[in-house]
């Protein structure tokens, strides 16, 4: 801290002898040393104390952090909770549809279409179908040749 070496100490030392003399040098010595012990404890309380401080200006900093974290959460429960809700409302308009656009209470429409079931696969119709239709001219017969010339 001082760098102070052997031979400056040891002038020190000598010069505060010499002043304050033999007597009263152990209890000079003494209260310098718990001088110098409060300096070093104050320094030391002063360091902890601007450590803590770094700290807790961290510790706010992330605090705010997750302040904004937790309101862009809230922001997109709500956009989640309307979207479904606007699912849910989608759906129970294609599940009940409700009267058809331009439909007018107490008017007459066309009848509805008859159903129209699909035959079953063994019936006739579907036999009459599902047979191959030959693509070959047919054979000439006597009917369909032209008459001979005389």
């Amino acid at each position: 801290m001082f760098e102070i070496g052997f031979w400056e100490l040891a002038l020190i030392g000598v010069v505060a002898m010499i002043v304050v003399g033999p007597e009263r040098l152990p209890g000079l010595a003494r209260t310098a040393g718990l001088w110098l012990g409060k300096a070093r404890r104050m320094v030391a309380e002063v360091k902890a104390e601007v450590d803590r401080e770094l700290h807790l200006e961290e510790i706010k900093q992330s605090l705010r952090e997750q302040g904004h974290l937790a309101e862009i959460n809230d922001i997109k429960k709500d956009l989640t909770h309307r979207v479904k809700e606007i699912q849910e409302d989608l759906q129970a308009e294609f599940d009940d549809p409700g009267p058809p656009p331009g439909w007018r209470p107490g008017a007459v429409s066309a009848p509805p279409p008859p159903d129209r079931k699909l035959p079953a696969l063994n019936s006739p119709a579907v036999e009459a179908i599902s047979t191959p239709v030959s693509l070959q001219k047919p054979a000439p017969s006597e009917s369909s040749t032209p008459p001979a010339a005389n």
